[in-house]
């Protein structure tokens, strides 16, 4: 009888704490989430760098919530937390969907700019250009047109392409011309023409006198010590030869072919080098006048101003 008295106290006093634990977690799995609290938390993993995170929340809210007007919004930032990974071609593939049903909407057209820049930075600058070619003939808005004539404007002078830049930047309106200064571009790109160059035959050819060719590509260094180690190999060669050491000769002349040979192939590499880093100097001028690209998105209840800049 004790003993069954103990039994039932003990069993009052381990089982109501397990009653209270199991309303307790009854109770936690009744946590629900609404629509804005799921997009600002997604959001905010984005604005904080956790792109990968920020691409499995802004999945969750488009798989619960369907219908809701910022579906399409949330699919272009997951493009966005791809392309700001590095990850351009998974961006680019959400990206091209969502310029399937193209309807002019500020999304869309983001979707179409966002594309080129995917394919651009993976490389492909030729579909980075159709992509806008594609966005142009597509969309009836001034602005947006314009935009993508400036975006094309700055993938030809990636390519070097100054003729078909400045066509480009002319193509822009006069209403937004002063916004983009295409008449800045316009007289920086009509100088391409000056830009400094040197012929790598003329180089070749100048070097048949050793170090020709570096100093005709400002090398002067080089071209000083070219001209010393060839002409001290040759000088060396043909004291050889007329003290009738064939041999030694033949060995000096087998090295200083190599030297010579080098000596052409070095001022050939020098004039492409010197043309490179012309272009490149004259293209970063350029690029110190490109202006800061804003766009607009909707979202809910209220527009998103989009910065973007070149890095």
């Amino acid at each position: 009888m004790v003993f069954q008295t103990i039994l039932r106290i003990l069993m009052i006093v381990i089982g109501v704490p397990l009653v209270l634990m199991a309303a307790s977690t009854r109770g936690a799995a009744q946590l629900t989430i609404d629509a804005d609290g799921q997009y600002r938390y997604a959001q905010s993993r984005y604005d904080s760098g956790a792109f990968d995170e920020a691409i499995a929340e802004f999945d969750r809210f488009i798989h619960f919530f369907p219908t809701d007007p910022r579906v399409d919004q949330a699919r272009l930032q997951t493009g966005m937390a791809h392309f700001s990974a590095g990850r351009y071609q998974a961006a680019a593939a959400i990206f091209n969907q969502q310029t399937v049903d193209f309807t002019g909407s500020p999304l869309d057209n983001q979707a179409f700019f966002m594309l080129s820049r995917s394919h651009a930075r993976q490389g492909m600058t030729e579909l980075a250009i159709l992509d806008l070619h594609n966005l142009v003939a597509l969309s009836a808005t001034a602005d947006v047109i314009d935009r993508a004539s400036y975006e094309l404007g700055w993938l030809h002078v990636d390519q070097g392409r100054w003729s078909d830049a400045d066509q480009a930047f002319g193509r822009i309106s006069p209403d937004n011309q002063e916004y983009f200064q295409v008449a800045d571009l316009k007289q920086v790109l009509a100088n391409s023409e000056t830009i400094p160059v040197k012929h790598p035959t003329t180089a070749g050819i100048l070097s048949i006198v050793p170090g020709g060719g570096q100093l005709y590509c400002n090398r002067y260094q080089d071209a000083f010590t070219a001209f010393l180690i060839n002409a001290g190999l040759i000088w060396a060669a043909w004291e050889a030869f007329d003290n009738e050491l064939y041999a030694l000769g033949g060995v000096i002349t087998f090295v200083e072919f190599g030297f010579y040979a080098g000596n052409i192939y070095g001022a050939v590499s020098s004039a492409h080098k010197y043309n490179r880093d012309r272009i490149a100097e004259y293209r970063e001028g350029l690029y110190q006048r490109r202006q800061m690209s804003l766009s607009l998105a909707p979202v809910h209840k209220g527009t998103a101003l989009c910065l973007t800049v070149r890095f």
